[in-house]
């Protein structure tokens, strides 16, 4: 039975989706019996193709057409998840079968209520650990009470405020050095990136003492068929 979930949500990112996929079907048997596979696409304008293979792979597709709907995606991943750990990342971060393969074995030895993140690399030079790249229990998820979908909509701050809530809720945050992501080179473009409204939404949370949201899952989303090579 799978241990560990790989959990990433796309919009417009045909290309480093193939990019991971080509290097999760590279996986060994092994190791791919313990991973299970989740991929979100947020309403993106041509639906996401996805050739799995062998592997353990469920696709899913948000139908409702919401701006910057990161905290409603990573709500349903956490909601479809059925392993107990999660391991979320933005699809230009890279992990190594060689870094899973460490994570999936330290498993039984992580403390549950801490916020596991990942040295990150860029062209080989070490940077700031990515800020939705990290590793948690399903159930330290729904403890720190998911991800505020009223920040969706908007761009920005529902990341810092999953993390605050997760401090006030669940426990710490530690770094595990000896695993990184790689970096890739992508970005969206033509997209709002105006951080006022949120920012103004995370100062009344945090002046409220950071409860916890309400109302997951305010979208229709189905099911994918993510054919088999």
């Amino acid at each position: 039975m799978a241990d560990l979930t790989l959990i990433t949500h796309v919009y417009n990112a045909q290309g480093p989706v193939d990019r991971q996929l080509a290097l999760w079907r590279q996986f060994s048997p092994a190791l791919r019996a313990r991973l299970q596979f989740l991929v979100i696409d947020d309403h993106s304008d041509v639906p996401l193709q996805v050739d799995k293979g062998d592997l353990d792979l469920r696709l899913v597709r948000v139908d409702d057409d919401i701006d910057w709907n990161m905290p409603g995606c990573r709500n349903l991943a956490a909601t479809l998840c059925e392993t107990p750990w999660m391991l979320f990342f933005d699809i230009d971060n890279v992990a190594s079968e060689a870094s899973l393969v460490k994570l999936v074995n330290a498993l039984p030895n992580l403390d549950r209520n801490r916020l596991h993140v990942f040295r990150r690399t860029e062209n080989g030079v070490d940077v700031e650990p990515h800020i939705n790249s990290f590793l948690i229990t399903r159930q330290g998820f729904f403890k720190a009470g998911g991800y505020d979908e009223d920040f969706s909509g908007h761009y920005g701050f529902e990341d810092v405020a999953f993390r605050m809530m997760w401090r006030k809720h669940v426990g710490t945050e530690v770094l595990l050095t000896d695993i990184a992501f790689e970096q890739i080179a992508f970005r969206t473009s033509g997209l709002d990136r105006d951080l006022s409204r949120n920012q103004a939404l995370i100062a009344q949370r945090a002046a409220a003492g950071l409860p916890k949201p309400r109302g997951m899952l305010r979208f229709n989303w189905s099911d994918q068929v993510a054919a088999a090579a």
